[in-house]
């Protein structure tokens, strides 16, 4: 799957992304789970439970962590299959989940937090991000969970691609309004 496998892109708590070329020439963010922090399944406990897709949550925490790549590809594959501007997913195997690649010669596109844009933009930058909150939600069935100006690159188009859905949680789960309210609330400030 993968022809060549380059450096760290980005690095947090919970995993790591690296650039890579598929067998194919495509470009992609591998993102690797780590399996090694233990509040990481409290704390995403809440997003797997009652969600339709996943019958049964892990009690052992490396096959949770591989439950949760999974997720996070399943929930990829959804919004990218209803146009909702996100990554589209290659593959999952495992803790590697491997996408498509947002970004130009091996550096990722900057997120909305990182680029000053000029005034007039950000009026268009929110539209934007409404429209895919809505596409997400009516067409994918799903509410990303963690929407802010951290998880959404900003193109030298200035289009957005939301990034990070593996907190992404079907519209018929208990949290769901919560977190819907949440994330609007987040895109308003």
């Amino acid at each position: 799957l993968i022809k060549d496998f380059y450096g760290v892109v980005s690095a947090g708590k919970e995993s790591r992304i690296y650039y890579a070329v598929g067998s194919g020439g495509e470009h992609l963010a591998v993102k690797i789970y780590l399996i090694t922090s233990a509040e990481f399944k409290k704390t995403r406990s809440m997003y797997v439970l009652h969600d339709p897709r996943f019958q049964r949550v892990p009690r052992d925490f490396r096959d949770f962590i591989y439950l949760w790549a999974r997720r996070e590809y399943r929930n990829l594959k959804e919004a990218h299959e209803a146009g909702v501007p996100v990554p589209r997913p290659y593959f999952v195997r495992n803790n590697v989940l491997g996408m498509q690649f947002m970004g130009v010669d091996g550096k990722r596109y900057p997120l909305l937090v990182e680029v000053e844009l000029d005034a007039e933009l950000y009026p268009e930058i929110y539209v934007k991000t409404i429209e895919a909150v809505k596409k997400l939600y009516r067409d994918a069935k799903l509410i990303h969970g963690d929407l802010s100006e951290y998880n959404i690159f900003i193109t030298p188009e200035n289009d957005i691609v939301l990034i990070d859905l593996s907190q992404a949680v079907r519209i018929e789960q208990p949290v769901a309004d919560e977190l819907l309210l949440r994330d609007l609330r987040n895109i308003v400030k």
